[in-house]
């Protein structure tokens, strides 16, 4: 948070500064002055509200001062940071379209607007403003890096590349630079060559030789999954969705996944279309795949990366396909055998953690777990607890104020559903 100054309407250093009342000569007379430094008073006290609506009134009287632009500028942005930190977005990026609009040659509005578009996954808007905040600050690297990501995500991996090592020239020790470089440049390795295409609400990298009829096929899924579990959820993403398909090969050689992994979400769908034998993949099992997927990319809307593991892949598999006899059958042996796992132990992903046969175990136990919490309590219940995971509750909390049900409950209550009673792991 920045701290303002009163001192000739001049803006203080980040950290916290004595105020000095005093004006510049040539605002003197000016009730301008007077009004600005209400706006430093409250913005020191954090009153955003009554800052903005100071410096406003100093702004109407004198537009072309720069330092009131910039102190209002900085008023609406400290007032965005606070909606964006209750993931009111919406307001957040509208006070920062006025913050932009009051101080145009500042890049700091710009880089906060093109983050708060990254979070809800507005790329292309992300871009432009990120790209408007490099042309005027060159030298900001955040500003290089979150276009970076930008770039990124809207599957330009090569520029996303390109923005990432000149930040890493100018700045080698980044915190997770190295990490994202990687990753993109291992995926560059596999689809340099593929070719791109688009539906109404999806963009596709693939491989040249890949099908146009299996090609349609996914196309004409997920836009499925975007209408029926829309439905469900009445979410609806923003556009487009990126999407990459691989064969078996090339998914295992850009996700560095294991063959006991269908598809993944990474804020891309990556999917393979076809198996180590080079068969393309039944319909019903494909549109198992990308309805699974797909809802990952509706959650992460919906509560961005605060759903515990177990509800996050519980939906999505519930969403894409039931809760087979052979899947309770499963979780009864595993219960009598004392192997179920405590549901606080699943907040974290899993992917990584457990061996083959633990994570099938876990799957399975997360889709029985909101298998039921579906079938009971419905769209009202599964809104109630992603609207309280979005606003910062834990996961319990969450089951406890949507549902009525603490963990020990819940999992009592779906043992008993698949025909036990619950054993001690």
């Amino acid at each position: 948070m920045r701290t303002l100054s009163p001192s000739c309407f001049c803006i203080a250093a980040v950290v916290a500064a004595t105020i000095i009342v005093a004006v510049s000569p040539a605002f003197a007379e000016s009730s301008a002055a007077e009004y600005n430094a209400q706006g430093v008073q409250a913005y020191n006290a954090k009153d955003w509200e009554s800052a903005i609506h100071s410096f406003e009134s100093a702004y109407r009287m004198e537009r072309a001062n720069p330092t009131v632009r910039r102190n209002l500028c900085n008023a609406l942005q400290a007032q965005a940071n606070e909606y964006a930190r209750a993931e009111d977005f919406d307001t957040a990026t509208k006070l920062l379209a006025q913050a932009i609009t009051v101080d145009p040659e500042n890049a700091s509005p710009l880089i906060q607007l093109g983050s708060y578009y990254l979070h809800v996954d507005m790329n292309a808007d992300a871009a432009a403003r990120l790209a408007e905040a490099v042309e005027l600050d060159p030298a900001n690297l955040d500003a290089q890096e979150l276009l970076g990501d930008a770039y990124y995500k809207q599957n330009n991996v090569a520029d996303a590349v390109a923005q990432w090592e000149y930040v890493r020239e100018t700045d080698p020790g980044r915190r997770g630079l190295d990490a994202k470089l990687e990753k993109a440049q291992r995926e560059a390795s596999v689809e340099n060559s593929f070719s791109k295409s688009a539906s109404s609400h999806f963009e596709y990298l693939h491989k040249p030789n890949i099908n146009g009829v299996d090609l349609n096929k996914v196309l004409r899924i997920l836009e499925r999954a975007y209408r029926e579990i829309g439905v469900k959820t009445g979410m609806y993403p923003p556009a487009p969705i990126q999407v990459s398909v691989y064969d078996a090969e090339d998914f295992e050689r850009a996700t560095l996944l294991g063959d006991h992994v269908g598809a993944v979400y990474d804020g891309k769908i990556r999917v393979p279309i076809r198996d180590k034998a080079g068969n393309v993949l039944a319909e019903d099992e494909l549109t198992r795949r990308l309805y699974h997927e797909y809802t990952h990319v509706v959650v992460r809307t919906w509560a961005g990366n605060k759903v515990p593991w177990w509800y996050n892949e519980g939906l999505a598999e519930t969403f894409s396909n039931d809760l087979s006899a052979a899947d309770s059958a499963l979780l009864r042996e595993a219960n009598a055998q004392g192997l179920l796992f405590p549901l606080a132990d699943l907040e974290q992903a899993q992917l990584k953690k457990l061996d083959p046969d633990a994570l099938n175990l876990a799957y399975r136990q997360a889709h029985a777990t909101v298998d039921f919490l579906w079938k009971k309590y419905g769209a009202r219940g599964m809104s109630a607890m992603l609207e309280s995971l979005r606003a910062g509750a834990s996961a319990e909390e969450s089951l406890i104020e949507s549902h009525r049900l603490n963990y020990d409950l819940l999992q009592r209550e779906v043992v008993q559903t698949i025909g036990t009673e619950l054993a001690q792991r």
